[in-house]
């Protein structure tokens, strides 16, 4: 801890530090990745990084929301779609990412470790709301991905691409099934 606050650094969410723990978290995992996941624990327990999650997603659900041309009443309801869709795919992708990496790579971490790396990586949700800058945003969050999971899993770099890959490919499949169905989009 002493560590962390000599260099400003910050590897774990810590909500009775709440403001200052989630700005140090959300610029150490954006500007030195290697490093935040380097340092990341890989146990701990779900909160932190659900907590820091839901704040992301929520962040994202309501200015997506806000951008659209939809009335109040769909807003609210898009909104929370947005948010319960991001917090629930989290464990899903997560569970995903693993089970690909454990099982073509013999990757070496665990399910809570990988989920982290999901959730830390969504402190890209801050800024894929925004037109054009959205999109550079999510590939960097697939980035985000990657070098988590190659400190997680004890992978190569190169394994870890496949890994975000294949997980990316099951992601579009699912996501146009679920989401069609939890967004009513007809095919």
């Amino acid at each position: 801890m002493e560590e962390q606050r000599a260099t400003g650094n910050t590897y774990e969410f810590n909500n009775k530090d709440f403001l200052h723990s989630f700005i140090g978290v959300m610029k150490t995992v954006l500007v030195r990745p290697n490093d935040f996941y380097e340092h990341m624990p890989v146990t701990g327990g779900y909160a932190p990084p659900f907590i820091f999650l839901t704040v992301c997603a929520g962040f994202f659900a309501i200015l997506s929301t806000a951008i659209t041309k939809v009335g109040f009443s769909e807003g609210i309801f898009l909104a929370l779609k947005f948010f319960i869709f991001l917090v629930i795919f989290s464990f899903i992708g997560a569970g995903i990412l693993h089970l690909i990496a454990q099982q073509f790579f013999e990757g070496k971490g665990g399910y809570e470790g990988v989920y982290r790396v999901v959730a830390y990586a969504g402190v890209v949700g801050l800024l894929t709301w925004i037109p054009i800058v959205g999109l550079l945003a999510g590939l960097y969050g697939l980035y985000l991905q990657i070098v988590g999971l190659e400190k997680v899993h004890k992978i190569t770099a190169g394994q870890a691409v496949v890994t975000v890959l294949i997980a990316f490919a099951i992601y579009l499949i699912f996501g146009l099934v679920v989401g069609g169905v939890f967004f009513g989009i007809r095919f």
